[in-house]
């Protein structure tokens, strides 16, 4: 057990130098016990919230023949400190002249540490000497000052055109330090982004977030009256500080949705008469009066309930897209059979706006179903000529006509 004791100490020798930092060696000398102030610790910088080993180069260069009952303990203060368990005592025994050793101990730097060079207090006794203690430099530095925007949710989620509303986005300080001078902006500067700040700036600032901590941000904002409805990229902005002043930036993008309500209206287009008894095309036309534009529409018209007309062409009919303030058509050949003045037409449309959502309607076109007599009544058909009069000067004029081919005829022959 000696033997490996000492071989362990040897490669802590060797392994020693690869956790070396370029710091200019200094000796401190207790009771006769070197102690190196260029201290050996991994990793390099030391990071507040986290664990780090500290290795401790003693070596006996005393007057005495041998140092006896050569007792080392770790004395930590804050931002130090070693967990209940590790041990914080080295009863390191007997040293001949000039013997080395070194010794390991496990340290945890609390995440409020100021960053920058901290004293770790250790202290060394050999027999007959009374206890004394050395201050060796640890250096602690967060290795990367993260501030993460971790949400941001809008209120309401989805704006109409002119409505106003709150912003709010939560800061959350993923870093082993605190954070402070902490500038967000919500950059509503773009030329395409309809937003503006109401009641207040688009820049905002926080003092400190502790390490750990969550901040939330809220910006009240208005989307403008013409806002077209879809989803923009707004971006986020952060400037901030860690406890040494290095300053960082970033920039992140959220989404701000605007979106109006849908409204359609379906007519029947009668530039042509609808004749009751007959084939008929029957035009229905789909007005879009909303803001925003509808895509992928399919119209499907329902067979009548009372017989009243036959569909004789396809029940579903693409129609596509229609701009704001737009229309386009859905046409039907049917067959009318009916003793109303009016059918009914049931037409269901599906569609979906510009934010992917999907809509199904269904509206009852009305349709006016003429026979003849009542086409000529209201001006849609000319008359059948009836006029008695009319109707023998037509006579004499064909008997005329016809006289005058057979006398034609009659005369070739002679």
């Amino acid at each position: 057990m000696a033997d490996m004791k000492w071989i362990a100490l040897v490669l802590a020798l060797l392994v020693a130098p690869m956790f070396a930092q370029n710091v200019a060696a200094e000796f401190s000398t207790i009771n006769g016990l070197t102690i190196s102030n260029a201290t050996f610790y991994s990793p390099y910088p030391a990071e507040p919230g986290k664990y780090f080993d500290l290795y401790v180069r003693i070596q006996y260069t005393g007057t005495m023949e041998k140092a006896y009952d050569v007792v080392c303990t770790m004395s930590p203060t804050f931002p130090f400190s070693i967990d209940a368990g590790d041990p914080t005592v080295s009863n390191v025994g007997t040293l001949a002249p000039y013997q080395e050793v070194m010794l390991k101990y496990r340290v945890r730097v609390d995440q409020n540490a100021v960053q920058g060079t901290n004293k770790l207090n250790y202290k060394c006794s050999i027999r007959g000497y009374a206890e004394s203690m050395v201050e060796l430099p640890i250096y602690i530095q967060a290795h990367d000052a993260i501030l993460e925007v971790g949400s941001v949710s809008s209120s309401p989620y989805m704006f109409k055109p002119g409505q106003t509303g709150t912003v709010t986005m939560t800061l959350d300080n993923i870093a082993s330090v605190s954070l402070k001078d902490i500038t967000v902006k919500l950059d509503l500067s773009g030329s395409d982004i309809p937003f503006a700040p109401i009641n207040g700036t688009t820049e905002k600032r926080v003092d400190m977030i502790a390490s750990g901590k969550s901040v939330d941000v809220p910006f009240a904002v208005m989307a403008f009256s013409d806002a077209t409805p879809k989803v923009y990229k707004v971006p986020i902005v952060l400037t901030y500080y860690d406890s040494l002043g290095k300053s960082y930036s970033k920039s992140v993008l959220t989404s701000l949705l605007v979106k109006t309500e849908t409204s359609l209206m379906m007519v029947h287009e009668q530039t042509t008469v609808v004749k009751n008894g007959t084939k008929n095309s029957v035009t229905i036309s789909i007005i879009n009066r909303g803001l925003s534009q509808v895509k992928f529409m399919t119209a499907t018209l329902s067979d009548s309930a009372t017989g009243a007309y036959q569909i004789l062409t396809p029940k579903q009919v693409y129609v596509g897209d229609i701009n704001s303030d737009d229309s386009e058509t859905a046409e039907y050949d049917l067959f009318i059979s009916t003793e109303g003045s009016q059918i009914t037409l049931p037409l269901t449309v599906t569609y979906e706006d510009t934010l992917g959502n999907s809509y199904t309607e269904t509206e009852n076109v009305q349709v006016n179903v003429f026979n003849s007599q009542t086409a000529v009544q209201f001006g849609l058909e000319k008359a059948a000529v009836t006029d008695p009069v009319m109707l023998g000067a037509a006579g004499l004029v064909l008997l005329y006509v016809l006289y005058r081919v057979f006398k034609a005829v009659t005369g070739k022959k002679k």
